[in-house]
């Protein structure tokens, strides 16, 4: 079976791209940009680690937390570009 007809994949995938969603209008419309950073800096953090911790769980969750990495740091910069200090 590929992965892309992997169910779990689908599923994580599928929650990955509603999760972009939601952020990404969080982000833009939130009233205390500060406290928001941290938040997402804080819930990226606590991701990486149970991403890391399901890598040792088999190739699917390698692969996730592969995948994972650059997504969380995409947000990251994003997130500190939109909401840093001036």
């Amino acid at each position: 079976m590929d992965l892309i007809e992997d169910p779990t994949f689908l599923s994580l995938f599928a929650q990955v791209q509603v999760m972009d969603a939601v952020l990404m209008a969080s982000v833009k419309a939130h009233p205390r940009p500060e406290e928001l950073l941290e938040q997402i800096e804080q819930n990226i953090a606590l991701v990486r680690s149970v991403s890391a911790q399901r890598a040792a769980d088999g190739p699917i969750g390698k692969l996730a937390d592969e995948k994972m990495g650059p997504q969380a740091e995409g947000w990251l910069s994003y997130a500190r570009n939109v909401l840093g200090p001036d």
